[in-house]
């Protein structure tokens, strides 16, 4: 497929029906209905295609069409409805890949890597074309575009903008020469903003800086006129950049930047005018314009390096991911076998949420809908939230322009989920912010105007208001955190003290809230966090979501030792058992990584790395649970109910560094590569049974102190 085929819209046979939903407008119920009456039209339940964002959407669908029908009495409908094919657009295209594997060219039993899987496949493909040259590159590139100096919550990693650029290159099938084209565009588009570079090259424009700094420091020390402390504070800074200068033979951008933001007293504003019109100018110097266009391009070649590393890695082992995927089942619509077979059995296309599809999935779209007899696009670009997994919203407007519009009828515009007020209000937003679109597409009417009439306790309370906290001490700052959390949380209270009434649909009348009537929407998870503890101040219970059973240092251990067990040449599950259990810190384990390196360089044969940090570092033997039983350091327990005590040389608590077990595995830090799986109980005490003898099979618990299994 050519890279930009997913954005060429064809011009003729689009049989496309577009349905604006906005959100609460009653889409399930309106597709429902929608699905039924082609079904008693003569559609055939097995010949409909539907794709979802979520099993879960799917499933509700599925389920209520099929109720439907079977109160229509369609009840072969309704039993033939279990053929269709409903599900995610991976769901549906891993299907079609299974059915036609030989078209395709991948094996009927196709499996899709997982995708924590995907990213450490991705990360060790990376890692093979970042050398060491153009690690630092990029590090000193980064120090000098002042890059590292500012961070939203978490430290600045050049790494990061790697990988979205591959997602992005992934998600579009862009291939190496669209990346080279790429590449060129972006310092070119980049170069349109900056001023041409001056010829003088860098030695001049560093003895410039160098004698500015010294007159300016001299005259602002000298000025007897101005003692202010902005002036004085603003010396000192020159001559910290004085000595960064004369310390480092360069300042980075962003110091020459602050230079000129530097303030003095009124009586020595003339003294600094020189040098700061001199920084200001800093983006004429030819280097400043070389970094820029050094760093995009080394971006996009270490990109365009690792995806085909990436690729190599996964043909050799026949492995594919879902982009893969995606890119197989847009050339198999392209077959004509395949379409022939498809247009002989396909009746509806239903795609819902298409505003959030991708480059490559609206191609896949577009040729079924091709071979479908009837198809259904659902979406409201007002809703669009996946543009980082390459969803543009602008994608289906371009559909919506080329289908001839929006029909009247088709547009949903009745709001069945919020008072009237509320929706009053949204309207006034959103057909400002989103002015490009026919205000019909975005307004919409409340449909609960009636239904709210009655509520006369609940209606008369404002369903907008507006908290502005104020601090007492400076009205013009705001302190920080926890100040505005706890002010959220004391206003919370207040409501619910106030027995703030809420309408229940169910019972038809009002109640005073509850906390489980309450939402509070945070801009990130540790935004939640602390909201959550600010309700716990104040007295309040709270339900968030936590991090997963597998997201805990104790989960990931398990699965580090798992797959370390598999493969154990798997370097990245090495290094997280030794940083994980504390056998090694972090630049231990990179300082060890790059000696194992140098004696495969130098021709050595170092055998596996880690291996004897892993087995030597922590070794755990097996103990009845009574502490007054002997125990052998050699032994083979056959009894299933047997429990043990899992005890370590090196360590006096588990690897969390607690004396109690929160239901982790320990896993083969005995030489017999066998694990002792750990329940919670009330000490570091786990149940031996299931544990698994890695020769035998044995439901065995061993120990061994002496020489290590061997590996097969």
């Amino acid at each position: 497929m050519p890279p930009t085929a997913a954005y060429q819209t064809p011009s003729s046979g689009l049989n496309i029906t577009i349905l604006s939903a906005g959100a609460g407008s009653g889409k399930t119920y309106t597709l429902t209905g929608r699905m039924v009456d082609l079904l008693t039209s003569g559609v055939r339940a097995g010949g409909i295609i539907a794709t979802t964002f979520t099993q879960k959407a799917a499933a509700e669908l599925q389920e209520r069409v099929r109720a439907r029908l079977l109160d229509a009495g369609m009840t072969e409908a309704a039993n033939e409805l279990s053929g269709a094919l409903i599900g995610t657009v991976h769901s549906l295209g891993v299907r079609l890949l299974q059915r036609f594997a030989f078209e395709a060219g991948v094996s009927p039993l196709v499996e899709i890597i997982a995708d924590n899987d995907q990213q450490h496949l991705f990360n060790a493909s990376l890692a093979q074309v970042l050398t060491e040259s153009r690690i630092d590159t990029m590090n000193r590139l980064a120090d000098r575009l002042g890059l590292t100096k500012k961070s939203d919550g978490e430290p600045y990693d050049w790494r990061r903008e790697i990988r979205r650029l591959t997602d992005i290159a992934r998600a579009n099938n862009f291939t190496r020469p669209v990346l080279e084209k790429s590449k060129q565009n972006s310092w070119q588009a980049f170069a349109q903003m900056l001023p041409p570079a001056q010829p003088a090259d860098a030695l001049h424009w560093n003895n410039r800086l160098i004698a500015l700094l010294e007159q300016t420091v001299a005259a602002l020390d000298a000025n007897d006129a101005d003692g202010t402390k902005t002036t004085r504070d603003a010396a000192e800074d020159l001559r910290e950049l004085q000595n960064q200068l004369k310390w480092r033979g360069e300042l980075y951008w962003h110091e020459w930047a602050k230079i000129g933001k530097v303030k003095v007293g009124a009586k020595s504003r003339d003294l600094l005018d020189d040098l700061r019109q001199f920084a200001l100018r800093h983006d004429e110097h030819p280097r400043f314009h070389s970094d820029i266009r050094q760093f995009i391009e080394l971006v996009f070649d270490i990109a365009a390096d690792a995806l085909v590393e990436y690729e190599q890695y996964k043909k050799k082992r026949g492995l594919i991911d879902y982009t893969d995927m995606e890119t197989y089942v847009s050339r198999l619509l392209r077959i004509d076998s395949v379409c022939d077979a498809l247009r002989h059995e396909l009746d509806l296309l239903l795609v819902d949420e298409f505003q959030d599809t991708s480059p490559i999935q609206l191609d896949i779209f577009l040729q079924l809908s091709r071979l479908a007899r009837h198809s259904i696009w659902v979406g409201d670009p007002k809703q669009s939230i996946y543009g980082f997994r390459g969803a543009e919203p602008a994608l289906m407007l371009a559909i919506i322009g080329a289908t001839g519009g929006v029909k009247p009828e088709n547009i949903l515009r009745q709001s069945w989920r919020s008072r009237h007020d509320i929706v009053y209000a949204v309207n006034a937003i959103f057909t400002r912010a989103f002015s490009r679109l026919p205000p019909e597409q975005v307004a919409l009417e409340p449909a609960r105007d009636a239904e709210d009439a009655s509520h006369n306790g609940a209606t008369q309370r404002l369903p907008l208001v507006h908290w502005h906290f104020r601090n007492e001490l400076d009205e013009r700052k705001v302190p920080g955190s926890p100040w505005m959390e706890n002010c959220i949380a004391a206003q919370i209270r207040v409501l619910l003290d106030r027995k703030t009434p809420v309408w229940i649909k169910k019972s038809k009348q009002t109640r005073p809230a509850r906390p489980n009537d309450i939402a509070v929407l945070c801009r990130s998870n540790d935004g939640c966090a602390k909201i959550a503890e600010a309700l716990h101040r104040a007295g309040l219970k709270a339900a968030i979501a936590r991090a997963g059973l597998l997201d805990t240092p104790e989960g990931k251990l398990t699965m580090a030792c798992l797959k370390y067990l598999l493969t154990p040449a798997d370097a990245l599950s090495a290094a997280e058992i030794l940083a994980l259990t504390g056998a090694s810190d972090l630049d231990q384990i990179v300082d060890s990584r790059l000696e194992y390196f140098d004696q495969l360089q130098q021709g050595n044969d170092p055998g596996r790395w880690a291996t004897s940090s892993i087995l030597s570092g922590s070794r755990w033997t097996c103990a009845p649970e009574s502490p007054t039983s002997a125990h052998p350091k050699s032994s083979t327990w056959a009894s299933t109910s047997s429990t043990c005590a899992a005890s370590s040389s090196g360590l006096e608590t588990p690897p969390n560094g607690s004396t109690t077990s929160i239901g982790c595995a320990v896993m083969p830090w005995t030489t017999s590569r066998l694990a002792n799986a750990c329940m919670p109980q009330r000490r570091w005490v786990g149940s031996c049974s299931g544990s698994t003898n890695w020769r035998a099979q044995a439901r065995t618990c061993r120990a061994a102190e002496k020489a290590p299994m061997p590996y097969r």
